[in-house]
């Protein structure tokens, strides 16, 4: 029935396959843990809605605390190599971008939960759904892992945009998976083309790299221009981001603040690994792109009264911001990526939090007025909200100013090696809109500490000691990349 041969070599075969696998245990946690979600659901039939949601907290924080120890112990004995038929590969850079998204989703979970959210199960799978996806783009490279990792990530995405069915999320669920559907189409003609061109789908494979030379360059162009719209389309790079603003406005905060951290950082850390196996200048349209964002993004943020359509462009200018990375040498980004993604993702979920916690509560209203007088009511609150936005900002003393420091360090001396003149206007245009950042950052706190409310009376004190104690944790940890951004960056590599 089987030859000689195959029989000879099957144990070779086998243990290599053991071996692939073992290295990437953390990613295969998640994968499991999203099937015995499903499976734990058998046993909720008939329970309380409470019981249920308490149930799916436990479950969830255990996959993923295992899944982080594991992942953490994976990136101090610094284990590397291909797994899966070469179709993933393990480095220091993926480990280092994979513990955060892990570590920022238990913050998200324990926050959910600190606030007695209720956690539906297609929240759950939704959840799951985009950090599986998320750590298999990561170490992805195939691209055929490449573009089913992003799928999954996509489709979770999907679930819990779609989860409200008021007119509102009707509005922005619609607009977003069309749009979505669209990016489909485009990474898959791309990989298509990429293929016919190449030869391979392994972007490691020599045959990748001379391909991408050798062949004719429109065709190449018009390849890498359906991957590049894709992904720009997940980062909500301009002119791709238009779906963001209503997503992020129709959804509850540990939505906004997942899909705004966990697909941009794992997305953004796929184009340096694309990029390093990529053997063509690429450095003008990234930069060209870049600042279109940048500046959409912010000035956008500047015209906005919503709280939540502010923070939408916010993060838009992120994402121009951690595109970036892409012109630096692949060491190089990857350490500012991670030490970047994690002061913005902390940031992220502290500032989302508070904003979704307090007026909405108040006057069912989004926008910037019912902040009036906030501090009186909510001092606490209203601190760690300032000092959130101040760490989004990149003021000090928020480890978010090392960070932005490093990237206009190592913007300026890419500017001096190349001597490209959009290089400079990027740098410039990182630098302005930055400034503009802190104007429309500093608008909240301004209604909050400056401006009086035309309803004192009515306003309704929250109750400040439910969710300090996690607030105080986030602020700590945004403080303390600044106090000691050696330690934690020696960390992260």
């Amino acid at each position: 029935m089987f030859s000689p041969e195959i029989l000879q070599t099957l144990p070779q075969k086998l243990e290599g396959i053991s071996q692939g696998l073992s290295l990437m245990i953390p990613e295969l946690v998640v994968i499991i843990w999203v099937m015995v979600g499903i499976l734990a659901e058998l046993f909720l039939h008939g329970r309380s809605q409470r019981f249920a949601s308490s149930w799916r907290y436990f479950v969830t924080q255990i996959g993923l605390l295992l899944a982080l120890v594991l992942a953490i112990q994976r990136m101090q004995t610094g284990l590397v190599g291909w797994a899966s038929f070469s179709t993933f590969w393990i480095n220091a850079g993926s480990n280092s971008v994979n513990s955060l998204i892990l570590f920022l989703s238990i913050i998200l979970i324990l926050i959910n939960q600190a606030q007695q959210k209720s956690f539906q199960f297609e929240e759950k799978i939704g959840f799951l759904s985009i950090l599986g996806g998320a750590l298999l783009v990561s170490i992805s490279s195939h691209w055929l892992s490449i573009f089913l990792s992003i799928e999954w990530m996509s489709l979770g995405t999907y679930l819990l945009v779609g989860i409200r069915k008021d007119a509102e999320g009707s509005r922005a669920v619609l607009p977003y998976v069309l749009f979505g559907l669209a990016s489909t189409a485009f990474l898959l003609y791309g990989i298509s083309f990429i293929y016919g061109i190449t030869g391979t789908l392994l972007i490691s494979d020599p045959a990748f790299s001379r391909g991408i030379t050798s062949s004719d360059p429109l065709l190449v162009g018009l390849a890498l221009s359906l991957v590049a719209c894709s992904l720009f389309f997940k980062l909500s790079l301009a002119p791709f981001h238009p779906w963001s603003p209503d997503v992020i406005e129709s959804l509850p905060a540990a939505w906004m603040a997942w899909i705004s951290t966990a697909p941009k950082i794992a997305i953004t850390f796929l184009g340096i690994r694309l990029l390093h196996f990529i053997p063509i200048a690429l450095e003008v349209p990234i930069a060209f792109f870049a600042i279109l964002t940048l500046l959409i993004g912010n000035l956008g943020a500047l015209s906005q009264q919503n709280t939540k359509r502010l923070m939408a462009y916010s993060g838009i200018a992120h994402g121009g911001f951690m595109a970036m990375a892409w012109l630096f040498p692949s060491q190089q980004a990857v350490e500012s990526l991670t030490f970047y993604s994690l002061i913005y993702g902390l940031s992220t979920v502290l500032v989302f939090y508070i904003i979704d916690q307090a007026p909405r509560n108040t006057y069912q209203s989004n926008d910037l007025e019912p902040w009036s007088g906030w501090s009186k009511t909510h001092p606490l609150n209203s601190l760690f909200l300032l000092l959130g936005l101040v760490a989004l900002a990149g003021l000090p003393p928020a480890g978010s100013f090392i960070a932005k420091v490093t990237y206009f360090s190592l913007l300026w001396e890419k500017y001096q090696n190349s001597n490209q003149i959009l290089t400079l206007v990027l740098f410039i245009t990182a630098v302005l809109t930055t400034a503009i950042g802190i104007f429309y950052y500093l608008k909240i706190p301004y209604y909050m500490y400056f401006k009086k409310s035309r309803n004192e009376n009515t306003l309704i004190i929250s109750d400040e000691n439910k969710n300090l104690w996690v607030y105080a944790v986030l602020v700590v940890l945004i403080l303390g990349c600044f106090i000691t951004p050696t330690a934690i960056w020696n960390f992260l590599k």
